[in-house]
């Protein structure tokens, strides 16, 4: 037997053996070795120098001065241009060290991999070296780099990679309590670092979680791809080519052709994905291993299926069975397969099912039936399409028992049947064998509506007339929350029109049909259309209400819009007024109403804060968010929105400490669930920009300021309402480290875009002109400066509370102006 077939089955034999208890090894190795005294020698050296761990199969750390011959300190000695500093991590390969250069080009620390003495043989040596360069060619943002490798002058082969400071990627997302879909993004960026090792003719072999490396800024990073294997067909093909070289194997992780010692493809990579895709949504390996030796192992993946991440006995408690049970069960499942040709083909067969699902579209791990997809049909629209889909499912039901409820029984049990009917062949158009399906094209919503519209103009509901309007307003909703305004208006009036003939102009019918088209108005931005309609239909609402007629929820919905209206145009007391009417609606809402009432509470501290009562606005927000600390899970998104809310109360007030302490335990929770590029986490980081100015940090305020940019530019438009902020947050901060052509450019802007986007009378309009009239005075442009922080300090005393500092800030600016200026108002 050569050198490399006894270190083969050195590596199982030891690999299995620890999966037993101290004890239980012993004899395991006795069994494994049958009479071959220097084979057990050899495991049992291996299992001495072993340090004991909660979970090999994770950690895999080994004693690192068993492992090296020279049993002295490595601090200090010398592997090519790279010193050692000190231990980092081993395992069965050798040990891992932290190192920096030493050739004075530039200063670099390193994860130096140090190849053990006993596997270094010649064969292997020059097979090192042969791949060493092709490995360095590797560049891709999610997996460590190879920097540097040789043999050292004790002929040790070593490895120079990129060195990083994290944690591997399931201890990542249980510190960090990522929620499904925040660990499926994470997955899919493995996905696209494996992809790029396999179309580079690369096969890992070892993924694992101890590989994969997040970092503290929530990228992860695949490492050991120093020690894949080639395949390559122009290489010459030998039994390194098909067996797993220079490391142990990892049987938690490993595909059913590894652990049998087949012949390795991209495809064993994918099923050691499958098994960390398992842990990460899970919690939890597919496999129980525990107590078995290399046989039973793989007699157990082969003779039983894993288990689905949705049936796993203790799920990680941020998840819920029900978001694994359907898709991710069965994407699970395909990585999983046994069989190689039954798997997913490749890395990106694998991602883009995860896409798929997170797009809500249909995944080629499931059987394409139609129940299927017109299920994943209306989960993908579920919140963008509230008014259409949700309704199209339960029409049957929903319209007929809000009808029933009204005196026409008979009457109105067959229009509830016909509105069903239509609804029904809507959802049918959805079918794979529907002539509105193409090979190259997916429904969409959009397709649906259009062809509905078209069926409800020619289907003959002459003698339906209150049919066709429920079905128009139906059509009518679905068109307004796809953003199709110019549709759903035409179809919002028209069944207005008809509801109004048919009921008159105090029925449900009419009234829901109302408050749609209000809210539509106030979407569209048509303010005037929408003032006189609210100032029309509220008394009749309160109305119905009092006659009990309609639900509370439609009046706080309608009272809702309307302040939201208000407040846009710059009367924010009339809006104070209507969110409190709102909120004296609590007792007799509906409990699907009640996430609508928190929404107007912190409406109502920001109208509050408009007006610069910023006491009784940051008394709200500080009262939602004790309430939400004393849940049992309080690190979710609303904890960090309201405590951004409050650090906005706060910096307003000058309570700088308070705000940056609050704003910076938000962007911890916003980064751990959400992308980098949230617009929430924009909207963080332009109030800490705004805080390190206020405190004259300018080089970290900028910083902050142009991360909040990026996110906005890249997210959302010039007219996004924080997005001039920002603006003149960066003016600002430009005025103060000396460029002033820049600060002006950016501050006038500033007032363009409130100018354009908002009222006279608006408090923001007013802000941007102050700032920029502050500028000015610095400049001693005294007269533009006069105009503009005049504007500025009446329009705030118009608007603005006496106790706001808004006011006080406006008036210390025409102060100032007018003593630089050297003149009195």
């Amino acid at each position: 037997m050569n050198k490399l077939e006894n270190w083969e089955q050195v590596k199982g034999i030891f690999s299995a053996a620890l999966e037993f208890d101290p004890e239980g090894r012993k004899y395991f190795v006795i069994e494994q070795c049958d009479g071959d005294e220097d084979l057990r020698g050899e495991i049992e050296s291996w299992l001495a120098s072993y340090a004991e761990t909660d979970d090999f199969i994770e950690t895999g750390v080994f004693s690192a001065e068993s492992l090296i011959d020279n049993p002295s300190p490595m601090a200090g000695k010398l592997f090519g241009n790279f010193q050692i500093i000190r231990e980092i991590g081993s395992g069965g390969m050798g040990t891992v060290y932290l190192a920096k250069r030493t050739d004075g080009e530039f200063e670099q620390e390193v994860a130096l991999k140090i190849v053990r003495r006993s596997i270094a043989d010649s064969q292997m040596v020059e097979q090192f070296r042969r791949e060493r360069q092709i490995l360095a060619s590797l560049n891709h943002p999610n997996i460590a780099k190879l920097l540097d490798g040789g043999i050292s002058e004790d002929s040790l082969p070593f490895l120079a990679m990129e060195y990083i400071n994290g944690v591997s990627i399931t201890n990542f997302v249980k510190d960090r309590t990522l929620d499904v879909n925040a660990r499926l993004h994470l997955f899919l960026k493995i996905c696209s670092a494996v992809t790029y090792a396999h179309r580079n003719l690369i096969v890992h072999r070892d993924l694992k979680p101890a590989n994969i490396l997040v970092t503290t800024d929530g990228e992860p990073k695949l490492l050991d791809f120093g020690l894949a294997k080639m395949v390559d067909e122009s290489l010459p093909t030998d039994s390194t080519q098909t067996q797993t070289m220079f490391r142990a194997l990892t049987p938690a992780y490993a595909s059913p052709e590894q652990l049998k010692g087949g012949p390795l493809t991209t495809s064993s990579d994918i099923y050691s994905l499958g098994v960390i895709f398992h842990e990460l949504i899970a919690g939890r390996r597919p496999f129980h291993f525990e107590g078995k030796n290399l046989d039973q192992i793989v007699r157990t993946v082969m003779g039983s299926p894993p288990r689905l991440p949705s049936q796993v006995e203790s799920l990680d408690p941020i998840v819920k069975a029900s978001r694994l049970k359907g898709d991710l069960d069965n994407i699970t499942l395909m990585a999983l397969r046994t069989e190689v040709d039954r798997r997913y083909t490749s890395v990106d067969g694998f991602a883009n099912d995860i896409e798929r699902h997170l797009n809500g579209l249909t995944v080629s791990a499931r059987p394409n039936t139609y129940k299927y997809r017109a299920e994943k049909y209306l989960k993908r629209h579920s919140i963008g399409v509230t008014a259409a889909f949700l309704v199209l499912l339960t029409a049957a039901s929903g319209v007929a028992v809000s009808l029933w409820q009204a005196r026409r029984a008979q009457r109105e049990k067959a229009k509830a049947e016909a509105v069903s009917s239509f609804l029904q062949t809507m959802l049918n158009s959805s079918s794979p064998d529907s002539s509105l399906q193409s090979a190259d094209h997916e429904l969409t919503v959009k397709d649906v509506l259009n062809h509905a519209s078209k069926r409800l103009e020619t289907e003959d509901l002459s003698g339906q007339p209150e049919v066709k309007a429920e079905l128009q307003r139906i059509i009518g909703g679905s068109y307004f929350t796809l953003g199709q305004y110019d549709l759903a208006e035409q179809n919002l009036s028209a069944a207005l029109e008809a509801q109004t003939r048919i009921y008159g102009d105090a029925q449900l019918e009419t009234l829901q049909t109302m408050v749609m088209l209000g809210a539509l108005w106030v979407e569209r931005g048509d303010n005037a259309k929408a003032d006189e309609f609210y100032r029309e239909s509220l008394p009749k609402l309160r109305l119905a209400l009092k006659k009990g007629e309609i639900k509370a929820d439609y009046l706080l919905l309608s009272l809702g819009d309307f302040a939201l209206l208000r407040r846009a145009m710059g009367d924010s007391k009339e809006a104070e007024t209507l969110l409190r009417e709102g909120l004296l609606l609590a007792p007799q809402l509906t409990a699907d109403a009640q996430s609508n009432l928190n929404i107007q509470e912190g409406v109502l501290a920001l109208t509050l804060a408009d007006q610069g009562k910023f006491h009784e606005a940051e008394k709200i927000i500080g009262d939602k968010v004790e309430s939400i600390r004393s849940q049992e899970n309080s690190q979710v998104a609303a904890l960090a929105g309201n405590l951004t809310g409050l650090a906005n109360f706060q910096i307003e007030q000058g309570k700088l400490p308070e705000a940056a302490q609050n704003l910076n335990e938000a962007e911890a929770i916003y980064r751990r669930l959400f992308d980098k590029s949230n617009l929430q986490l924009g909207d963080n980081l332009r109030l800490q920009a705004q805080v390190l100015y206020l405190e004259g940090r300018y080089t970290e305020a900028e910083d902050k300021v142009m991360e909040t940019l990026r996110i906005y530019r890249a997210g959302t438009s010039s007219t996004y309402i924080n997005y001039a902020t920002a603006l003149t947050i960066q003016g600002q901060i430009y005025s103060r480290t000396n460029r002033t052509a820049e600060a002006e450019k950016l501050l006038r802007l500033a007032v363009q875009l409130r100018t354009e986007n908002l009222p006279a009378s608006n408090f923001l309009l007013a802000g941007a002109n102050g700032v920029l009239g502050e500028f000015l005075t610095e400049q001693k442009r005294f007269i533009e400066a006069e105009t503009l922080l005049t504007s500025s300090y009446d329009s705030l005393k118009n608007s603005q509370s006496s106790e706001s500092p808004r006011i006080r800030n406006a008036a210390k600016r025409l102060s100032d102006l007018y003593t630089k200026w050297g003149r009195s108002r």
